[in-house]
């Protein structure tokens, strides 16, 4: 009988000490004030790498693909239906990997479904100018926007048209600094908010926008939002430990 009644007790006591932590792997669509509503995709995973005051440390991996705008861009009408930007000569796409520390604030629990954590990443920025292409009245083909040429523009290229031709790489670097608000929708799903601001800056001045028309900044400092759903795995953590098991 006292074993029977021990057992309960240390089995608790076992499991207060242990503990259990999440790892996730998550994909999404952000939005910021460099960008369009939907301005890119988003793939980050968090893993528990230690455990600090009794809340959990993770790495947090990501990599972000988007489409960055100079803020003076606008769209008109051409007079034979699609929309033109004036004085773009190029779009300006960043793929972001990105590597860094997610620190817990309000960890989820059995009666909360909903964790708090700030996270601070960096890394560097693959940036890639492709043409913006236009068709003038005078030819049939598709050529990259000139504002000294004159004549009229009847079709614009979408940011596909003739693939990867003219494409230029501009490297440069990022960092990041967020808070993520994850939610906890179904045993093994999840979904969150991650709100935050970006600085990211290329070692040489991007042309999206024609020098007649617009500056171009160097250096972008974005505000963003993403949303991202992704899946969920337990992993064992020791409470009073640095590590996870």
């Amino acid at each position: 009988m006292i074993i029977a009644l021990a057992w309960p007790s240390f089995a608790q006591k076992e499991e207060e000490e242990e503990g259990i932590d999440t790892k996730t792997l998550a994909f999404g669509a952000t939005t910021s004030n460099f960008t369009s509503l939907i301005g890119g995709v988003v793939a980050r995973s968090s893993t528990p790498v230690a455990v600090r005051k009794n809340k959990s440390v993770y790495q947090y991996l990501a990599i972000e693909a988007l489409s960055l705008k100079n803020p003076r861009e606008y769209s008109q009408f051409t007079g034979f239906g699609p929309k033109f930007t004036p004085g773009k000569r190029n779009y300006l796409f960043s793929i972001r990997p990105q590597y860094g520390r997610e620190y817990a604030m309000f960890q989820k629990t059995k009666d909360s479904n909903i964790g708090l954590s700030m996270i601070f990443a960096g890394g560097p920025s693959l940036g890639l100018l492709k043409p913006y292409y236009v068709r003038y009245e005078d030819n049939n083909a598709f050529v990259q926007y000139d504002p000294n040429r004159k004549g009229r523009i009847t079709a614009v290229g979408g940011m596909l048209k003739n693939g990867i031709r003219g494409v230029k790489f501009t490297p440069g670097l990022h960092a990041k600094a967020a808070v993520n608000i994850d939610i906890n929708t179904f045993n093994d799903s999840v979904t969150g908010l991650e709100i935050g601001t970006t600085v990211e800056t290329f070692f040489k001045k991007p042309e999206i926008l024609a020098s007649s028309f617009s500056d171009n900044p160097q250096t972008f400092v974005s505000v963003y939002l993403t949303l991202y759903f992704g899946n969920k795995s337990i992993v064992k953590k020791k409470a009073t430990g640095n590590g996870i098991d």
